[in-house]
């Protein structure tokens, strides 16, 4: 009886406790896999003029340096990451001064239950972080691509959407540049075109291709 009443008030109290009790930074579960790229991205030399493409897995699924034919091109997406987990390690890629940094970031808080204002915020945050830090660096902000509802549980266009929404303002704010890539990957009812995904949330070479047509404008 007595374990049964510690145990009713021990939960009463943990919800009546903030979120950020918690801790924000601990979004992101900093997997060994995030850990161990870090540690890689602190090593590597970071070529003068260096074109970045920062965020989550979308990102990291990308071969950029071959795509692009450039040696100036690095990427920075790490799987599972979130914007929090950006702002972590985003010394590493100011560091390096970059000319260009395309950031795509939000699907992973949002499936973590984040509301797209929180989001929103710690993006403004990440691009506040990289001009101060990097005042010569262009930003531009990718908008968060669409994916197929029915097979992807957490991450949903109902959330996703009204995220674009908020990130088509804040690239006007923040003066970086819009990237509108989400409306060339979606079908008529809104969801990821299948032609581009096996998974419904990660692209194939052929998502990569159209995402990489879009990006030539940006790089010359």
């Amino acid at each position: 009886m007595i374990r049964k009443l510690f145990l009713s008030s021990a939960l009463s109290i943990l919800f009546l406790l903030p979120q950020n009790v918690f801790g924000q930074e601990n979004i992101t579960s900093f997997s060994s896999y995030w850990k161990h790229k870090v540690d890689q991205f602190r090593i590597l030399p970071n070529p003068k003029g260096e074109i970045c493409f920062l965020g989550d897995s979308i990102t990291d699924g990308g071969n950029w340096t071959e795509l692009i034919g450039s040696l100036r091109v690095t990427n920075r997406g790490i799987s599972s990451d979130t914007a929090w987990g950006i702002m972590k390690r985003i010394d590493e890629v100011t560091s390096g001064q970059p000319a260009k940094v395309f950031l795509m970031i939000g699907t992973n808080d949002l499936s973590r239950a984040k509301t797209v204002t929180e989001v929103r915020d710690k993006i403004a945050e990440i691009i506040d972080t990289i001009h101060k830090d990097s005042p010569k660096t262009q930003i531009y902000l990718e908008s968060v691509l669409p994916v197929i509802d029915a097979k992807t549980g957490p991450y949903q266009n109902k959330n996703i959407n009204p995220l674009n929404e908020e990130l088509v303002k804040l690239a006007s704010s923040k003066k970086a540049t819009w990237v509108n890539l989400a409306p060339l990957f979606k079908d008529e009812s809104g969801q990821l075109k299948t032609e581009f995904s096996e998974d419904g949330l990660h692209l194939n070479g052929k998502g990569y291709q159209l995402w990489y047509s879009q990006m030539k404008q940006y790089l010359k």
